[in-house]
């Protein structure tokens, strides 16, 4: 009988993030040591190399290490440590803004693909901290997670309601309307009442990922709420009729459709 050969779990690990990264990333030496350093839970080296390549000519147009950074924030900010956590009280935010880097400079859409794992996951704690700041009242801190989370996708329909909303809570009633005008544009792309058009970039023509669909749909519910009991019945219906070609069907949907659409 052959031996089977067990190999440590930090081993096991390091493949398994291998394989969820390009090869590109996989392969440079350049950032290796980033890779295993960010296995082995040693945030704090990774963003110490990363901010050399980000700092360094010949690398800091290169989109990996603004990757690696926002990697190592989120784990910081999901740590269980409380003094690596006191020492990076901003990481979600430090996440946020290295991952929108990331993205901008991977011009050639050659690296985000094989991130897009991790970025639903950053968009998800984005969001859940976005609600806590939203039942606080604290509408400026909620703007500006909504507005990273626009940046992580600018066809994201979802981080424009909410965008919308904040902004209407923080009494900016105007950037509410062109955010939300944003949103409906968007959503009649995805359902076929807009056309795609070249002078345009408000087009999406992907479907929503899980955390996008779940935040457009409590989005557009809120404020539809909010704008009926503000005497704007009218700018309600709009709203939740640009949702409905998504939404038909979806009960808690339906229940305020039925409501203010009647």
């Amino acid at each position: 009988m052959r031996e089977i050969l067990r190999l440590p779990c930090v081993v096991v690990a390091l493949f398994a993030m291998m394989f969820s990264i390009s090869n590109a990333q996989a392969q440079d030496p350049k950032y290796s040591r980033m890779l295993e350093d960010l296995v082995d839970g040693k945030y704090e080296r990774v963003l110490f190399r990363a901010i050399g390549y980000t700092e360094k000519e010949s690398t800091k147009k290169d989109p990996e290490p603004y990757a690696y950074m926002a990697r190592a924030y989120l784990k910081i900010h999901q740590s269980d440590d409380p003094e690596l956590k006191e020492s990076y009280a901003k990481a979600l935010k430090e996440s946020l803004k290295y991952c929108t880097k990331f993205i901008k400079k991977d011009k050639e859409n050659e690296y985000v693909p094989d991130l897009l794992d991790f970025i639903e996951e950053l968009r998800a704690e984005a969001i859940a901290a976005a609600d806590t700041e939203m039942d606080a009242e604290k509408y400026t801190r909620a703007k500006s997670m909504y507005s990273y989370l626009s940046k992580l996708d600018k066809t994201d329909p979802s981080a424009y309601i909410m965008l919308g909303l904040a902004n209407y809570y923080a009494r900016s009633t105007r950037d509410a309307e062109q955010q939300w005008a944003t949103a409906s544009q968007l959503m009649g792309s995805m359902t076929g009442r807009i056309a795609a058009s070249e002078e345009t970039e408000l087009y999406r023509d992907e479907p929503l990922t899980e955390s996008m669909e779940a935040l457009l749909k409590t989005g557009i519910i809120r404020t539809a709420e909010q704008l009926d009991a503000d005497g704007q019945r009218a700018r309600a219906v709009e709203l939740l009729e640009s949702g409905l070609p998504i939404f038909e069907g979806d009960r808690s949907f339906m229940v305020t459709y039925g409501q203010i659409v009647g």
